[in-house]
């Protein structure tokens, strides 16, 4: 793919526009939301948000939401980026808007599946903390009636009937249970990116105490959790005694920059920038490395008409890392083959199962496709006793904090199929994508470019 050029500037006019489709997605979820204190719920996540935001802007990083109401987080973000952008936060609406885009298109479809909205209203109440699991279902129950399934339903949850799969779905003959499990990020890897933040930290705040803007890019060949406090900060300090670019070491390599401020300037003297997003680094060091964790510090005056958004910066650092620590990849490549076997639990023995495994991916193609091979092995080898488990996908999606210039959002999705053991049966669902459009179907995989 060609390098893009990022020398663009947003037009003025032509940002009052609506996504009718995200929020007809909302629209719903929100009918479904209990009426005594959804209201109340929306107000505190644009409360929480607002106060966040007032201290992002004197520099202080909290967070944005509260996580124990995290689909309430999902609607306000949906609907900030549907309607006006005052309030949305790229990073987390490019997570957010493609689920809620392809629930939209396919509402009415949706609607006509058996126990879908008992579904959904489970998720938007009693699961307001973890909706992420009810979601994906959604997508997976979608999937089976777009492909031509004739009959696809959610089986209700009954207390003490035992554990039932998700979804029955049948065509003819063919008769199929089908079980739905959702990955978080891994323990792990939320730690990594903490401890990388704090690494960070103090280089930002050395660049600020010399009134000096500098980049910095790291290539960890050490676990993060073993890397001295000081170690970026000591690189950071020797750069701006004696002008030591490059450092290779046991614990890492790296370079560090003096900001080259044309291209910012350029852009800024025409528009304004979200402050801290990918599109502000890419215009401070020149590009945006997706496959790599940022950090990011500025002094910038805010837009008068938009207050999260830069008119002018004045000084900033950057720091941008990748972990390469063979031990680190592994962790965070962790395979499925504990949510194999609990999801294999759900499944009835009178007829043959599928389980989707539905698993977000910000750690980079390496540690995908490492996730991918363990995956094969884990399946291979995977003994799913009386039940009649066949297959299992594994439904990984990488969103892209986008740079482009005619995208406000990105998602690549991969589908991998997994056989159980040895035999015959075909796949329930071959060839499908749970968000992405059908006709935008390529064969390969997000995190082997040669293949695509």
């Amino acid at each position: 793919m060609p390098e893009l050029d990022p020398l663009w500037v947003a037009p003025k006019e032509g940002h009052d526009w609506r996504d009718d489709t995200v929020l007809l997605a909302t629209a719903w979820l929100e009918s479904l939301a209990s009426k005594r204190d959804w209201g109340r719920r929306l107000d505190q996540v644009r409360s929480d948000f607002l106060n966040a935001k007032s201290h992002w802007l004197r520099g202080e990083i909290v967070p944005l939401y509260d996580a124990s109401d995290l689909i309430a987080w999902y609607i306000f973000q949906a609907k900030a980026y549907a309607q006006d952008r005052m309030n949305w936060v790229p990073e987390e609406a490019v997570r957010i808007v493609p689920t809620l885009t392809r629930i939209g298109q396919e509402l009415e479809r949706l609607l006509a599946i058996p126990g879908a909205e008992t579904r959904a209203a489970r998720l938007m109440n009693a699961e307001r903390r973890q909706p992420d699991s009810g979601l994906f279902e959604l997508l997976v129950a979608l999937a089976y009636r777009r492909k031509g399934w004739e009959s696809v339903s959610f089986v209700p949850e009954t207390p003490g009937a035992g554990r039932t799969p998700d979804l029955l779905v049948s065509s003819g003959r063919r008769r199929w249970a089908v079980e739905c499990k959702r990955m978080g990020r891994s323990t792990y890897h939320i730690s990594e990116k903490r401890r990388g933040d704090a690494l960070a930290r103090r280089v930002h705040e050395i660049s600020l105490d010399a009134g000096r803007s500098i980049e910095m890019h790291v290539a960890f060949r050490a676990e993060l959790n073993v890397v001295p406090d000081n170690y970026l900060a000591d690189r950071a300090e020797a750069f701006l005694k004696d002008g030591t670019p490059i450092w290779d070491d046991a614990m890492g390599k790296g370079m560090i920059f003096d900001i080259d401020w044309r291209l910012a300037r350029r852009v800024l003297a025409e528009d304004d920038v979200y402050y801290g997003s990918s599109r502000m680094i890419e215009l401070l060091v020149g590009h945006y490395d997706h496959g790599a964790d940022h950090s990011m510090t500025a002094k910038w005056r805010p837009s008068r008409k938009r207050p999260f958004w830069a008119e002018t910066v004045y000084q900033a650092s950057v720091v941008s890392w990748r972990s390469q620590s063979r031990v680190a990849v592994r962790r965070k490549a962790r395979h499925f083959r504990s949510i194999i076997a609990d999801a294999n639990g759900q499944l009835p023995a009178d007829r043959p199962g599928v389980i989707h495994v539905g698993s977000e991916s910000w750690a980079g193609d390496i540690e995908d496709g490492v996730r991918h091979m363990q995956n094969i092995t884990a399946t291979r080898e995977f003994d799913p006793g009386e039940s009649r488990l066949r297959w299992v996908y594994g439904n990984y999606f990488a969103p892209e904090v986008t740079t482009r210039e005619d995208e406000s959002w990105a998602i690549e999705e991969t589908m991998a199929p997994y056989r159980i053991g040895r035999h015959s049966t075909g796949e329930p669902l071959p060839g499908h994508l749970l968000i992405s459009p059908d006709d935008k179907n390529r064969a390969g995989v997000h995190w082997d470019k040669g293949e695509r």
